[in-house]
């Protein structure tokens, strides 16, 4: 027998799927005898640690600017945001917050505290000052009380999304409220701003996106050509995953109800495969075509995921790349040397209108950033 069965995605993309092995395909099943449920159904909170909920303070600001004119705007944003957080905080560092473009893609089928920490980064980046970027994530300390009598579940405080671990400590947090949203709690807590009640309020196409309510109870917008999905199939083989990256918003034969659908031929199983930059997937009974090599930031192809939880998946990123956004960072006086997207880079703190270059231990990894 074979079970397949949409699931929420718990892992990390951020230093999981740039290892990429561009090669042949990726293996498909066979006939199903069980229904699928729809992605992020499941209560699972993801228990991996996170920077960006960390203590803060209010401090001076940092340069809201930083960088000189020849620094590409993602770098100048990820050396603005992480001076912001030095600033009676705790800063990311540079390689996390560039590799957020590899997180955004995930988002629909994202929960727990990785769908936080890809919202949280989002709205750092849209900040206009430190004020801003410190507001998303609010100090930890202050939820300390209320996720003791809540462990292992998450929460709206307020207006911050609180996430308590399994011990009974806060894990992370995002004020909605820094990035214009409210929060609710629905089969699980969230941000957002157009109330619904989920499993009962319909979902929508709106040309390529899907407008459906999400389980935090509030409605969301899914960029069928940029978003994932994925699926787990258990079979005589094993467990296998296949990535769903679909093209259009329309009717998915396999959820049995609205998705992101392929608009090539008809396919009646998941399958996954590369064909040089273009990934194809089985994505809603039609197969689905993505152009990596077209996505922004440039430089993606195709590939399957080599570590982490989606080992085994295909998808878009960054194949054979000349460093990794999983290594260390470091500083020599006043550079930085550091992953810039798939290319070793250095960028000079003091040139780009900070006053040095600092270094911190994140778990395992060595991160560096610009001092305001």
């Amino acid at each position: 027998m074979i079970r397949a069965s949409h699931l929420p995605y718990v892992g990390s993309l951020t230093l999981g799927a740039v290892l990429l092995l561009a090669c042949g395909d990726g293996g498909s099943g066979s006939n199903t005898d069980a229904g699928t449920t729809d992605a992020g159904t499941s209560g699972t909170t993801a228990s991996g640690t996170d920077g960006s909920g960390s203590d803060t303070g209010s401090g001076t600001d940092a340069p809201t600017t930083g960088g000189t004119p020849e620094l590409d705007p993602r770098l100048t944003d990820c050396l603005r945001i992480n001076a912001c957080e030095a600033d009676g905080g705790s800063p990311m560092g540079l390689q996390r917050c560039i590799g957020h473009a590899l997180d955004v893609p995930w988002l629909w089928a994202s929960v727990g505290s990785q769908r936080l920490d890809i919202e949280a980064m989002t709205c750092k980046l849209a900040a206009a000052d430190c004020a801003g970027v410190r507001a998303c994530t609010p100090p930890l300390a202050g939820f300390a009380e209320t996720c003791k009598e809540k462990a292992g579940t998450d929460l709206c405080v307020d207006s911050t999304w609180v996430i308590c671990d399994p011990l009974g400590a806060p894990l992370t947090a995002m004020d909605c409220a820094a990035a214009g949203l409210a929060c609710d709690v629905d089969i699980w807590a969230g941000c957002g701003l157009e109330p619904c009640e989920y499993g009962v309020t319909e979902a929508s196409c709106e040309g390529d996106v899907l407008v459906e309510c999400a389980p935090s109870g509030f409605m969301a917008r899914v960029d069928c050509p940029t978003q994932y999905n994925y699926v787990k199939v258990s079979g005589p083989e094993g467990e296998e995953t296949f990535s769903i990256a679909g093209e259009t918003c329309g009717f998915d034969e396999m959820r049995g109800a609205l998705g992101c659908i392929g608009t090539g031929e008809v396919c009646d199983f998941f399958s996954q495969a590369c064909d040089g930059d273009e990934l194809e997937t089985c994505a809603g009974g039609k197969l689905s075509r993505r152009d990596c090599g077209a996505l922004e930031p440039g430089g993606q192809s195709c590939g399957f995921v080599q570590s982490g939880p989606f080992a085994g998946v295909a998808a878009c990123g960054l194949v054979d790349a000349a460093c990794d956004l999983g290594a260390n960072e470091a500083c020599d006086a006043s550079t930085i040397s550091f992953c810039d997207w798939d290319t070793p880079g250095t960028v000079d703190c003091l040139a780009a209108g900070y006053t040095g270059c600092a270094t911190a231990e994140q778990g395992p990894r060595t991160i560096a950033y610009c001092t305001p």
